[in-house]
């Protein structure tokens, strides 16, 4: 299956998911037990290659679920991944955590944010820079900064499909393609 069609179906998945979260009161503790998962997908892959393989049957699966993750997660998410494997959607659950985030945060009011400074900023330019992003959607900010000297001086933000680039480099580049317009 392409990389295209298992977006498509893990957003519908995604959605159902979250729907029934939030009818039960427990958007949170599902968003927990993705993010559960999906390190376990990460850290464990022999887990992942077993859920995953055509080849093992879906009542083994299940077994192996509830012996090791079964009891740890809300019995939503439990119901959940054993949907995926009955469904044969194994693969998708990485997709279906991202985009389950997605809708959690849109729900929330919440943007998540990456900025990229020339040198570490302290907590009084974070505060500022949080709250004049936050002025700037009419939503709550989460920020995340990363520092890349490379950038000369400014910050670049990047939020969802917005990048706001006010970095010095991107200045002088733009000065740059304006100057070789111009010729």
């Amino acid at each position: 299956m392409s990389r295209v069609v298992n977006i498509k179906v893990a957003r519908r998945y995604a959605s159902a998911l979250f729907e029934s979260a939030r009818k039960q009161g427990k958007t949170d503790a599902v968003q927990k037990d993705l993010g559960t998962l999906d390190g376990l997908w990460r850290e464990a892959p022999d887990l992942r290659r077993v859920l995953e393989s055509p080849l093992i049957p879906d009542e083994r699966k299940h077994e192996i679920i509830n012996q090791t993750v079964g009891r740890e997660l809300d019995p939503l998410s439990t119901a959940f991944l054993h949907l995926l494997v009955d469904k044969r959607r194994e693969v998708i659950l990485p997709i279906v955590r991202e985009e389950y985030v997605r809708l959690a945060d849109i729900a929330r009011g919440l943007v998540r944010a990456e900025a990229t400074v020339a040198a570490q900023i302290d907590d009084v330019e974070r505060a500022a820079l949080v709250e004049a992003l936050e002025r700037r959607t009419g939503k709550q900010i989460e920020l995340t900064v990363n520092v890349n000297p490379e950038i000369i001086g400014g910050v670049v933000v990047r939020m969802q499909d917005t990048v706001i680039d006010g970095s010095v480099r991107g200045s002088l580049e733009k000065l740059r393609e304006q100057m070789l317009r111009e010729r």
